[in-house]
């Protein structure tokens, strides 16, 4: 997923935002060391991999991990 990683505090308004296209979203963690990534988790398994696939990442549990990249606005 490609957003702005130098707007921190808004990280988590803006993956939820985005991922509220494919269903609830009940939680997102952002971890920017040592890699940016973002385990998001959704209300329903089916969504969480609908997430996954559109951001060419993996299930780890019950939530999607997604890659970050940088992105300048």
């Amino acid at each position: 997923m490609e957003l702005n990683l130098n707007n921190a505090n808004r990280l988590v308004e803006i993956i939820t935002r985005r991922c509220s296209a494919y269903g609830q979203v009940t939680s997102v963690e952002v971890h920017l060391e040592p890699s940016p990534f973002a385990l998001i988790e959704m209300s329903r398994s089916d969504q969480t991999e609908k997430v996954a696939s559109q951001y060419q990442s993996s299930i780890f549990g019950s939530a999607a991990l997604v890659r970050l990249e940088h992105k300048d606005a």
